[in-house]
């Protein structure tokens, strides 16, 4: 399957560069997709975290060298992207159990932290439900991440669990429009045309407040696709058929520069890629 190849690629990129600057918009490249659905599909597929899998490869490959050569320890430390001995000692301490130096010192078996693989686990297309809608310019009022890396699924869950404790969700389901609830909204920030490594996270929905922010999306072309009920484990599931699935084998392809959409409704949600 053509995707699994790309996903192999994309661990070739990490592998390749495991001791340079990981562009993240780069790898999203190679999938063809956002940056942060690059990341949702990964952690979906693989239990585990992009950062948190470049940081283990990395730990790795710095545990082979101090066996395997006489680098000194911080040099190693530089050469994996550690700023400086110390927080390369508690990384590896937390990997391996013991400092760097006495790892080098200890003849014992190295246990790595193996390059990932993906073969084919999906034998036909699971059904979707979608339709294909013209949407106006749409504006929505809530709560905001501030701008935070690509990598920070951390502060997007700390939003949901600050609007939960400071009623914005409940405000939001009370002045809800129609059926949704509330809408979640990822929104990389581009500059001159290039993706940059920030973005924003907003959780909104169509009522202005006053300690809201207010998000404006162009009028686009939208595919959105049905989830059967608001589980992240679901939702991340039918993002996995989609990009793997869906958009390679339809006349479509996804206009990256707008935000993907998730609409929340009371017993089920749906994701919104614009398209064209």
């Amino acid at each position: 399957m053509e995707s699994y190849n790309d996903l192999n690629r994309l661990i070739e990129e990490i592998e390749n560069n495991l001791k340079n600057e990981i562009d993240y918009q780069q790898l999203a490249k190679i999938l063809g997709t956002s940056t942060y659905t690059m990341q949702r599909i990964f952690t979906f597929l693989t239990g585990i975290t992009m950062t948190e899998y470049i940081r283990k490869r990395r730990l790795s490959k710095a545990a082979e060298e101090l066996r395997k050569t006489n680098h000194k320890i911080i040099d190693i430390a530089m050469q994996y992207h550690y700023d400086s001995p110390v927080s390369f000692s508690n990384a590896f301490k937390k990997m391996y159990g013991e400092s760097p130096a006495n790892f080098r010192k200890r003849k014992q078996r190295i246990t790595i932290y193996p390059k990932l693989e993906f073969h084919s686990a999906i034998k036909s297309m699971e059904t979707l439900s979608y339709r294909i809608e013209e949407k106006e310019e749409q504006i929505f009022y809530g709560k905001v991440t501030k701008k935070i890396s690509q990598t920070d699924s951390k502060s997007i869950q700390a939003l949901y669990a600050k609007s939960k404790r400071d009623g914005t969700i409940d405000f939001l389901k009370k002045h809800h429009e129609g059926k949704a609830l509330y809408y979640g909204i990822y929104e990389d920030i581009y500059k001159n045309g290039e993706c940059q490594k920030i973005g924003n996270y907003y959780l909104v929905g169509k009522t202005p407040k006053k300690d809201f922010v207010e998000v404006k999306i162009p009028k686009a072309k939208w595919a959105c696709f049905m989830v059967q009920n608001r589980r992240q484990k679901d939702i991340l599931k039918v993002y996995q058929n989609i990009y793997f699935n869906w958009l390679p084998n339809s006349e479509y392809t996804e206009i990256l520069e707008y935000p993907q959409l998730e609409i929340y409704y009371p017993n089920c949600s749906e994701i919104c890629i614009a398209v064209q």
